[in-house]
């Protein structure tokens, strides 16, 4: 064998070897990354949003929250107002044809008045709707100190949201229900969230809500455009909610989100 094929053979074994170790480095940075987006723990993306939205204290420096707004539902618009107050209070007044319905909650009981369908009495909500009411409640929102309020938080990883690259969290409540939050990679503010939640019978229901057009409200970004669907027992819902103006921290007694008093005419 000449000095020449030999020394070509040295070089070939040597780009090999080399080629393989730059494979191999290559693979290294890309673990690297991984672990590095990996690394990001649902604890940094809600601060990210906290801060994006005005910081926690600002946020739950308010104590009340006024929201007047329009519902869009099938081409049919109900004016509405939604009252909420700390802790977990909610008082909920809607106007249709001429007649107002109520959905009150205390943080522990809550009551329908629906005069659209003939029933002119205050009906006491059921477990399922007390769930779903006392999760709206929540002035914060369930991210906040989310362990203390009994859920588990998850970094899922990053996922398209309607377009919008976000990181996904999935919070799960203490009965199994599932929400994932979607909280824009870009500006860190909640895009929104989609839920699977069992009702008592054993079926579930799945839903989704978009957020846009946010607006300071006393050093706080909120969202005034809200979008919803969902789909329960085969049938699909959706509404549009327009927020008009929401006033914090107006002064609301304790006695406006009892039971409601209907005299009827």
């Amino acid at each position: 064998m000449s000095k020449t094929t030999i020394k070509k053979k040295h070089l070939a074994n040597f780009l090999l070897k080399a080629g393989k170790k730059i494979v191999s480095l290559s693979s290294i940075f890309i673990m690297l990354f991984i672990v590095q987006a990996k690394a990001q723990t649902a604890d940094d993306i809600i601060n990210k949003y906290l801060t994006a939205i005005g910081g926690k204290e600002n946020v739950q420096k308010i104590q009340s929250i006024k929201q007047t707004g329009k519902l869009d539902q099938g081409g049919t618009e109900i004016p509405g107002i939604m009252y909420q107050k700390r802790p977990d209070m909610m008082r909920t007044e809607f106007t249709f044809q001429g007649k107002t319905g109520l959905q009150v909650f205390n943080g522990t009981d809550g009551w329908d008045y629906n005069p659209f369908q003939g029933r002119d009495v205050v009906e006491k909500m059921n477990a399922d709707e007390l769930k779903d009411v006392k999760f709206q409640a929540d002035i914060d929102g369930p991210l906040v100190d989310y362990a203390k309020k009994g859920y588990k938080v998850d970094y899922i990883g990053d996922e398209d949201f309607n377009g919008t690259q976000s990181y996904k969290l999935k919070l799960t409540s203490k009965e199994g229900d599932e929400y994932s939050y979607f909280i824009d990679k870009e500006s860190n503010l909640l895009l929104g969230l989609k839920q699977k939640v069992k009702t008592k019978d054993g079926s579930e229901t799945e839903s989704e809500t978009n957020l846009s057009d946010y607006k300071e409200v006393n050093g706080v970004l909120m969202p005034f455009t809200i979008e919803n669907k969902a789909n329960y027992q085969g049938q699909s819902f959706s509404s549009f909610i327009k927020i008009d103006s929401i006033k914090a921290n107006s002064a609301l007694e304790d006695s406006f989100f009892q039971e409601p008093k209907i005299v009827s005419k």
